[in-house]
């Protein structure tokens, strides 16, 4: 049976209208995050008698959605806020906030690692531990933000509201301690062999 032209034509243009209605109203995929935290630890090491608070944050690079070795991701930058328990003289405690953030040049697919010091002088002063509750990584990847991956935020930021006060606390008081927290390359661990980093963006060399 044969129908008439103009009747195939108007079968065709709905099933085309209707694809169109279905592709708009489908939601679209989340973009894959192109580096994620794996995790992050905590360990005091010794250098020449004097004992540090390290942070390494180790990344998930996945270029193009998958983690291949011989492509990479170019300007990642990572940005880590503490707070650490501090304990003055008198046995007094209070909780101290810290942020510092560093930008890899560029991250082969893989596992790469990435540190951040308190030094030495501030461990002694203020009796600090490695046992940090509290800590948020942020990600970007050329100035796009990458969505939070599960080892991003501590166990104890297990919500979307305690994760939210915790980045207002960081902002409003993270900036009485600027420039304590400090990535590897500003700390004799930059020239550690058993701490191999990526190669970081210095902001002085433009100048």
């Amino acid at each position: 049976m044969k129908f008439p032209p103009f009747i195939v034509t108007l079968a065709i243009l709905v099933f085309a209208i209707s694809l169109q209605a279905f592709a708009q109203s489908t939601p679209a995929a989340a973009p894959v995050p192109q580096v994620a935290v794996a995790g992050i630890k905590f360990t005091m090491p010794r250098l020449d008698n004097d004992q540090w608070l390290e942070a390494e944050v180790e990344l998930e690079v996945r270029p193009g959605g998958k983690a291949v070795t011989g492509e990479f991701v170019d300007r990642v930058r990572i940005l880590l806020s503490l707070a650490c328990e501090a304990t003055n003289a008198k046995g007094e405690a209070r909780t101290v906030f810290y942020r510092a953030s560093c930008e890899a040049i560029t991250l082969e697919g893989g596992r790469a690692q990435v540190r951040f010091y308190l030094p030495p002088e501030l461990v002694r002063r203020d009796k600090l531990r490695s046992d940090v509750k509290y800590y948020l990584v942020d990600l970007e990847v050329g100035g796009e933000p990458q969505a939070a991956a599960r080892g991003a935020i501590a166990p104890d930021l297990k919500t979307g509201e305690r994760v939210k006060n915790f980045r207002d606390k960081v902002g409003a008081e993270a900036a009485a301690n600027e420039g304590l927290l400090l990535p590897q390359y500003l700390t004799p661990f930059a020239h550690d062999p058993q701490r191999r980093a990526p190669t970081c963006l210095r902001r002085e060399a433009q100048r």
